[in-house]
This record gives structure tokens, sequence and C-alpha cells, in this order.
């Protein structure tokens, strides 16, 4: 211990929901010469902290009750920038289950304290925590001054002349090439030192460089090694997974991933590779349960996105229509029902018109998997109508999605009007749509070379084969109004060019159009709608009154 060190001058934060460990830290700490600390109940309370005050030591308890954690209010004072590079962050906690346990030390804070402790090993531990910050601290100032060269120097000025940090300095220049994709220099610095010292950290540096370089060959027998003899180093099962997927054997890769969940599920990369292989190999059940530790894990943190939100909509979508125990598919879609209940409280992150689109979507997605598409249809256009006639507003999180269902519900020129504002979704919507899809493209081919078949033998006026392509449009696809309302265009304009009607085409034309009161359309649909059946009103007045004469 440095009998030297002074606590005077550091400012402390002390974050705790439980206020008699507050005052029993507090006392701690007063004992050892503090003056200035602070205590705050809850996470929300230490972010307005750091955003008025610089605090150089920080003391978190992981659970803080209901709301942000530890963990993720860590996350979210680096990522707002509230962490000077000077201050010491410990995370806290009495919950010793491995999964915390495990998911903290992956966030890499200064220090990581078990409850209880006694007075003298927290005196110890955070003596030793700053005089390792104060030894490094020209390093962490050039990364934060985005200058490699000298960040490189102090790494090896610390190698030079401090035996204490020497080890942990050629390890973290390593790190640092690594970052910079300067794998060789990386790769020497990690086998000279391994060569030195078997060290464990060491080997995970060199099969992540290894991974990166694509020597699949090399990084796989070095890391199924790690995690033989260190199971609870999680990045080793992480890179083996990468190493397998990215070389082809996604279903070996899956079950890596697995085992590494079954050590501690609280990581979001980790559940976003798992959902990921899940999706590659058709375990859609396994993605779902991905999907949604995600969507838990990041409510309430910096990480909460709509994306997540809809991505585990999709999710069951999937598995319901793969279900073909009808019981057990409507307690999966109830799921879904069941997040939208107080959906404003449960999801303050979204926007209540995108909110109530979604939930639209969603439904629209239930009565879809049901066979009922018309109430889906019904359903969807009402909820997003608002996206239908002004495209250009429909937030990116949501309109792969929408596309994906008014194509499905062969709605293809809604689809199409939509295409030209959506943005590629994230890995996880692409893939979660395309196995949705399966192989409902080719259905949109084809009704859309016969559609636009029938628009130019329209335009050509041969109406007899516009009328033929319509017909053959609609056996693709006999949900589509805009090719019904062709349909209904072409045979009023050749009730129009023959001298006498067509009971047939009269027939056409009247049946297509009590069809149409069942479908839900859109406004413009609607408008032309009305205007055809105005004038096939007319044509008909005019043909009785013919047929009178």
């Amino acid at each position: 211990m440095n009998k030297n060190f002074d606590y005077r001058h550091k400012r402390v934060l002390i974050v705790d929901d439980q206020r008699a460990f507050q005052i029993m830290l507090k006392t701690m700490l007063i004992n050892f010469g503090a003056k200035d600390v602070t205590h705050v109940g809850s996470a929300e309370d230490a972010l307005k902290q750091c955003r008025n005050n610089t605090f150089d030591l920080l003391l978190v308890d992981y659970n803080l009750g209901s709301g942000i954690n530890g963990r993720q209010l860590f996350e979210a004072l680096k990522m707002d920038k509230l962490l000077p590079i000077h201050t010491v962050f410990f995370l806290v906690t009495g919950d010793n289950s491995k999964a915390i346990v495990l998911s903290a030390i992956q966030m890499t804070p200064d220090d990581y304290l078990m409850k209880p402790f006694s007075q003298n090993e927290l005196n110890l531990r955070i003596q030793k925590a700053f005089n390792k910050k104060d030894a490094l601290l020209p390093i962490y100032q050039a990364i934060k001054n985005n200058d490699f060269a000298q960040a490189m120097d102090e790494c090896d000025n610390v190698i030079i002349y401090s035996a204490r940090f020497r080890n942990y300095c050629r390890l973290f220049k390593a790190e640092l090439l690594i970052e910079k994709e300067m794998y060789a220099e990386a790769r020497t610095i990690l086998e000279d030192f391994i060569e030195d010292h078997p060290h464990t950290q060491a080997q995970l540096l060199l099969g992540r460089v290894y991974y990166l370089e694509k020597k699949y060959q090399q990084a796989i027998p070095l890391l199924t090694e790690i995690i033989k003899y260190n199971p609870m180093i999680l990045d080793g099962y992480d890179w083996l997974a990468q190493c397998f997927k990215d070389g082809g054997d996604t279903e070996k890769a899956l079950e890596i991933v697995q085992r590494a969940i079954k050590h501690s599920h609280l990581s979001l990369d980790r559940q976003g590779l798992l959902a990921e292989l899940a999706l590659d190999t058709n375990m859609n059940t396994i993605a779902k349960e991905a999907f949604f530790a995600i969507l838990m894990q990041t409510k309430n943190t910096i990480h909460q996105n709509p994306q997540h939100l809809i991505n585990y909509v999709q999710a069951i979508i999937l598995v319901a229509k793969h279900e073909e125990d009808g019981f057990k598919q409507g307690r999966l879609l109830q799921e879904i029902s069941g997040l939208f209940h107080r959906s404003s409280q449960q999801h303050p992150y979204v926007e209540e018109g995108e909110l109530l689109a979604l939930e639209g979507y969603s439904l629209a997605s239930i009565h879809n998997v049901k066979g009922n598409q018309v109430k889906a249809k019904n359903t969807l256009l009402k909820s997003n109508e608002a996206y239908l006639v002004e495209p250009e507003a429909t937030p990116e999180w949501l309109g792969p999605q929408l596309v994906n269902l008014l194509a499905e519900l062969e709605e293809f020129e809604l689809a199409d009007k939509l295409r030209p504002y959506i943005q590629q979704g994230d890995v996880h919507s692409e893939k979660l749509l395309a196995s949705i899809c399966g192989v409902e493209d080719s259905k949109e081919i084809k009704f859309q070379h016969h559609n636009k078949l029938g628009i130019d033998a329209f335009t050509e006026h041969n109406l007899e084969v516009a009328l033929e392509h319509f017909e053959t449009a609609l056996s693709i696809a006999p949900l589509n109004t805009g090719a019904a309302l062709n349909k209904v265009q072409v045979c009023l304009a050749l009730l129009v060019k023959i001298e006498r009607p067509w009971p047939e085409i009269t027939k056409k034309v009247s049946d297509t159009l009590i069809e149409l009161e069942n479908f839900p359309l859109s406004e413009q649909q609607a408008e032309r709608k009305a205007e055809l059946r105005k004038e096939f009103n007319i044509q008909r007045m005019q043909a009785k009154k013919r047929a009178n004469n």
C-alpha cells in the first residue's frame, strides 16, 4: 500500500440504491481521508451529477433497482464522454452469480468489487487502481488526442521503464495495432510475448489476430485450447464462433455461441450473433429467444431502439408461420399483442404515431399468419396510411417490413411506391425478412410481368390482350387491388368500343366491383374505384336507353 496516497483531493461519487450501504461506504472513504464524497441512489441521478461535475473515483453498484443498472451506467458514461481519462471506475455488487460477474468483467471497468469487503481491501484496491491509471495516463491522453504514434511511443516508455506494467503495455500495444488493422505487427508482438510467457490474454489476442487475417486453421485450435482450460473467458467463444461462421460451418458456430451464453447471457453482441446464426440454420425458436433477450437487455438503456422491438415481432411471426399446431400458433401470436398492452408506457422511446403504425403492422401480420389476408390488408392500410401517402416520412426501421408485408398481401404497387424511400435494414432485419418471404419473390415478378404487359396493351388500345394479361395477373395475385381496378378499366373500355355490350364483359365488371367492396383500399384507390363505378353506371344507363329505343 502507498502510504503517501492522498484521498483529500479526490472527488468521489457513490452510486447505490441502498441507503445503508451508501453511508457505510462514505464512512470508509472519510476514514481514508476523503473530504468530497457525494452519493446518489440511481443511475439517472449519477448521470446528472457527472454532467455537472468531474469525479476522480466512481463506486457504482451493479444492481440499482428499476431502470439502468451499473453496467449500463458505465456504458452511458463512456458513450457520452462523461468519464475523464484520469477517473477510476469501480463496479460493486453483492450478486455473485456467474452471469453477472462475467458480464461486469467483460465491460472492463478499472476494478470490480464483490460485497462484502473489508475497509482494508477497499483501500488497497482503490490505491492499486489509481497507481495503474496514473502510470498509463500518457497513453490514454494520446489515444484521446487520436495520436496513434504518440500512444505507441508512450507504450514503449512504460515497457522500458516500468517493470510493474511492462507486460500489460505489451498486450495493450498489440490491441492498439489490432484496432488499426496492423495485424502482422500485432502478431509479432504477441508471438514473442507468448514465447516468453504462455499468457492466456496474449493467446486470446493472437487467436483474434489469426481470425482477422483469415487464418482459421491456426485460430481454431488456439481458441479451442483457451476455452477448454479457461471456460469463463467468453471472448474466446466469440472469436472461435466467428472462425467457424466465416469458414462456413454455421452449425458449429451456433453450438459454440450457445455454450458461451450458458455461462453469461448478458451480452448484446453475443445475443445478436446467436440470433444471426440461428436464422442461418433455420433454428427460428432460438432466434426468437435471442431477439427477446436483446429487447429486454436494451430496455431503459442507451441501446433501446425500435429496431429491437420489430425484430422480435418478426421473429415471432416467423416461428408462428411454421407452427402447425393451431393452439401453439395462437399462443405465439398473443406474445405480439402483449407487446402493445399499455404500449406508450412500455415503449416510451418510440414516437406515438410510429408506435401506432408498428402496432398496426404487427396486428396485420397476425391476421396474415392466420390466413385472413383481407383483414390483414385493411389493418395495415389504415394504420400506416400516413406513410403510404407520404412514403418519405416512413421510419427507416419500419420501412422494409411494410414493403415486405404489402408484397405478401399482393399490394405490389404500394410496395413499389415505398421502395425508393427504404434504406437497407440491419443484418437481423434483412435475414428475418428473407426467412419470412421464402420464395414469394417469384410470385411478384410474374405478377408484375403480366400487369405491365396489360398496361402496355391497354396503352396501345389492344384491349382484348390487356384484359387477358390483367386476368392472368389476378390469377397469380388475387388480392391485388391495382390489377382488379385495371381489369375494370379495360372492361369499361371494351364496352365503349363495341356497339352491343357483351354480357360476359358486363358481368366481369359487376363481379369485380362487388369483390372490391370487401377489399381495403388506399385513398387513391378508393377514388379510382368510385370513378370507375360512376362510369359503369353511366354506361348501363345508356345501354338501357338504347334497348328501349
